[in-house]
C-alpha cells in the first residue's frame, strides 16, 4: 500500500533520512498557496480518492521548485455541518480539511509540518475533517498536531447511478459517484436510481484562533470532546 493510501493513518516507518541530513531537508521546504488547476492535477492524479472536490484555497509543499504535497481547504456543502460545529453565527468561518497528499519520498513527520504550516495561512478559524473508517482511517494525522475528536459522523444517504445501468460504461462520474436522484432519472430512468449510504467517519475540529478566541469557540462547540480513537 503507497503512502497516500494511508497518509491519515499510523505512523510511517521514516526513510533513511536521519539527524541533521532530516532537518536540512525540512530548512529547505516552503509552503506556498497554488491555484485551483494545480491543486486539482494532483488531487485527481495521486490522491487515493481520485476525484476533485470543493476548493476555496490550496497550497503546495514545495521541495526547492519541486511540488511534493498538497493540501486542499474546501467549503462543506452541508449547512447542516456549517451550522452545527458552534452555531450559525460562525457558519461563515468553517472550512472543511478535504485533501491531503505528500510524496512517498519525503521523511517521516512531512505531512505533520505541511499541515500546520498551512493551517495558519489558510485564513480560516474553525477546521473541519473526517477520517473515513471505510477506508480504515483513524485520523493520526490530526491527533499529531492536536485536534479535537469529536465522535463519528452519522451516515448519511444519497443517490447513485446502478453499476450495470445503460451506458454506464461511458459515464464520466468516477467511481459511481453520488448524483442528484432527479437528474439520474432524466437521464437514465427510475429505475436506474440506487440508493447507499455514507460510511462512518471520525470528525476531527480544528480552532486556528488565539488563545481567547479559541476559549470562545470552545464554549460555543456543540460536539463533545472525546479521547482520540486507536486501532
Amino acid at each position: 500500500m503507497n503512502r497516500q493510501q494511508t497518509l491519515f493513518e499510523a505512523p510511517k516507518q521514516p526513510l533513511p533520512i536521519h539527524g541533521v541530513m532530516c532537518s536540512l531537508i525540512f530548512d529547505k521546504m516552503e509552503v506556498k498557496q497554488i491555484n485551483y488547476q494545480t491543486a486539482m492535477d494532483i488531487v485527481v492524479n495521486k490522491h487515493y480518492l481520485k476525484r476533485k472536490c470543493p476548493c476555496s484555497i490550496a497550497f503546495g509543499l514545495y521541495y526547492f521548485d519541486e511540488l511534493v504535497g498538497v493540501i486542499v481547504f474546501g467549503k462543506p456543502a452541508s449547512y447542516t455541518l456549517c451550522n452545527g460545529i458552534v452555531g450559525k453565527d460562525e457558519s461563515k468561518n468553517v472550512i472543511e480539511f478535504s485533501r491531503l497528499w505528500v510524496d512517498d519520498k519525503m521523511p517521516k513527520n512531512t505531512e505533520s509540518w505541511f499541515v500546520a504550516r498551512a493551517i495558519k495561512q489558510c485564513g480560516f478559524e474553525i477546521i473541519v475533517s473526517f477520517a473515513d473508517t471505510e477506508q480504515g482511517h483513524i485520523g493520526y494525522i490530526y491527533q499529531a498536531t492536536n485536534w479535537l475528536y469529536c465522535g463519528e459522523s452519522k451516515k448519511q444517504k444519497y443517490f447513485r447511478l446502478k453499476s450495470d445501468s445503460k451506458n454506464n460504461g461511458g459515464t464520466k462520474y468516477r467511481r459511481r459517484e453520488r448524483m442528484p436522484k432527479a437528474k439520474i432519472i432524466e437521464q437514465y430512468g427510475e429505475e436506474y436510481v440506487e440508493e447507499y449510504y455514507s460510511s462512518l467517519k471520525h470528525r476531527y475540529i480544528y480552532f486556528n484562533a488565539n488563545k481567547k478566541r479559541k476559549k470562545e469557540l470552545m464554549s460555543k462547540l456543540r460536539y463533545q470532546v472525546q479521547d482520540y480513537p486507536k486501532n
